[in-house]
């Protein structure tokens, strides 16, 4: 097959999306497909096709990312969910010259590919790793915790803390606002939605309007990184339990550091991730917190943990630190919220509690604690389930087998 996927995000970009993008594209030019792969343009970067690992990668450079005001972030400058004529003109000549069998979409770059597919007829598929489609700022704001997922003007003010303070940071909230809520008809033009959970499923039926047989449920998925060999011990306690994601109340962290005050213990909680300028925590009293480590420190701390806590209070579609636990052979405690609670098979891989109960997460951390036998066998049972359901090998032939069924293969 000939297969165009259409991403926002690529490496070298951080961000989590990019990373998932890069690994499939890979995958699926292992398994003998051209792979072509066009992405945002990232600053100190040829915008020249390049071949990584078998994929052509074409960076393109739209119109808006030629506006440096309108982002916070120097080097992100990702669409937003609308068409970009710049973009769709460089599509629509890569879509003649490559004539792809299917269209693979991820990000709000879709709204600047889909005039560029006019009279292709290749099957369109969308992978929906967020909450994006339906919630302006994707969930990731504590705002959003208690939110219905219903639009309405709420979201705008939900979401300046994404966009920034001031007016402009108003008028970005509020044309991610209404891009989203005009944006529900084009999505129709999707044959099918790849989603992550049954929860992602059940909430995009719900909000898009959109027929059950329109979205496939396939699992995301992480393979172990190779040890790099630099240590880091220094940073890390002897004896501790580790915490790794976004610092953001919609992660739980506050939650995660006020039931860790409730235990009794010599060991160390660690806390592990991305610093969001509008939130801090602190640390001490037992508390480690370590903000934007490099990947070496990371994989570190999942191999010298006791156990890993995951207590978000937003129901996410899909954990992936939850896998990179489970790859580590650590049990998991985790939220019993949104698609998390799929990963996690409760009193068998680990343990799950109500999101925001502090005090049932502190007894669920002091029972592995206690007993460090029952926390290596949920490791392993854990290791055993990501072996077969969450690789990269158990993940990808499902969907070359989704991209088969709608060529009538």
């Amino acid at each position: 097959m000939k297969i165009l996927i259409v991403s926002d995000v690529y490496p070298p970009e951080p961000r989590g999306g990019a990373k998932h993008t890069r690994v499939l594209a890979e995958h699926l030019s292992q398994r003998g497909h051209r792979v072509v792969v066009c992405t945002t343009a990232f600053p100190g970067l040829s915008r020249c096709t390049t071949e990584d690992e078998g994929v052509v990668v074409y960076r393109l450079q739209g119109f808006f990312s030629r506006i440096p005001f309108l982002y916070q972030d120097r080097v992100g400058r990702f669409p937003p969910p609308l068409k970009d004529w710049l973009l769709t003109k460089q599509l629509r000549k890569i879509i003649k010259e490559e004539n792809p069998d299917i269209v693979h979409a991820v990000g709000w770059m879709f709204y600047s590919l889909l005039p560029a597919l006019n009279g292709l007829g290749a099957p369109l598929v969308m992978s929906l790793l967020d909450l994006r489609a339906i919630c302006p700022a994707a969930g990731m704001l504590p705002e959003a915790a208690s939110c219905d997922m219903h639009l309405s003007l709420r979201c705008v003010a939900c979401g300046r803390g994404l966009y920034g303070s001031g007016p402009l940071g108003s008028a970005k909230s509020l044309g991610t606002y209404l891009a989203t809520r005009t944006n529900k008809k084009k999505l129709g033009s999707v044959d099918t939605f790849i989603v992550l959970s049954s929860y992602a499923k059940q909430l995009h039926m719900t909000h898009l309007g959109l027929e059950e047989h329109r979205f496939a449920v396939i699992p995301n998925f992480y393979d172990r990184e190779p040890d790099t060999g630099i240590g880091h011990s220094g940073k890390l306690p002897e004896d501790f339990i580790l915490f790794v994601g976004a610092l953001l109340p919609a992660k739980g962290v506050g939650v995660l550091i006020k039931a860790y005050r409730r235990l009794n213990t010599e060991t160390k909680l660690v806390v592990i991730g991305l610093k969001h300028p509008r939130y801090s925590y602190s640390g001490g009293n037992g508390v480690v917190l370590i903000e934007n480590a490099p990947r070496s420190l990371v994989l570190q701390a999942f191999d010298s943990c006791r156990f890993a806590v995951f207590p978000s209070v937003w129901p996410e579609s899909s954990s992936t630190v939850m896998l990179e636990a489970m790859a580590g052979e650590k049990a998991v405690v985790g939220s019993r919220i949104g698609g998390l609670s799929e990963l996690i098979v409760d009193g068998d891989t680990g343990i799950l509690v109500p999101p925001k109960d502090a005090e049932a997460l502190s007894e669920a951390m002091s029972y592995l604690l206690q007993n460090p036998q029952v926390a290596e066998h949920m490791g392993q049972r854990g290791y055993e389930r990501w072996k077969q359901l969450f690789t990269t090998d158990a993940v990808t032939p499902e969907i070359e087998k989704l991209y088969e069924s709608l060529l009538g293969k």
